[in-house]
């Protein structure tokens, strides 16, 4: 019996593993696990590492870094980006920051 259509080596391959594919398993619902967890609003609770270091893209963010904690921060600006191949798409104007 020949197909209507023909598989490569590739699409066997994709046609067993749809084929055996088991259900998914989504997780619980989120809502009914925060609302689970019990807040003690006497005790106060400090929370650390907020963010992974102290700038987000281009601004500052919360956190300030230890004592003894060296911090060296790379920023790369490109220049416009409207100008085309003659700027070569912002990277002719671009700036980097060592700090």
């Amino acid at each position: 019996m020949r197909l209507p259509f023909s598989f490569s080596r590739g699409g066997w391959l994709a046609a067993a593993l749809l084929a055996v594919a088991v259900r998914a398993q989504a997780q619980d619902d989120l809502l009914k696990t925060l609302e689970s967890q019990t807040v003690d609003s006497t005790r106060a609770e400090y929370v650390q590492a907020t963010f992974k270091g102290t700038r987000v893209i281009n601004g500052q963010s919360v956190e300030t870094p230890g004592a003894g904690t060296m911090v060296f921060l790379i920023s790369h600006r490109f220049g416009t980006l409207n100008s085309g191949a003659y700027n070569f798409f912002g990277l002719d104007q671009a700036t980097i920051r060592l700090g």
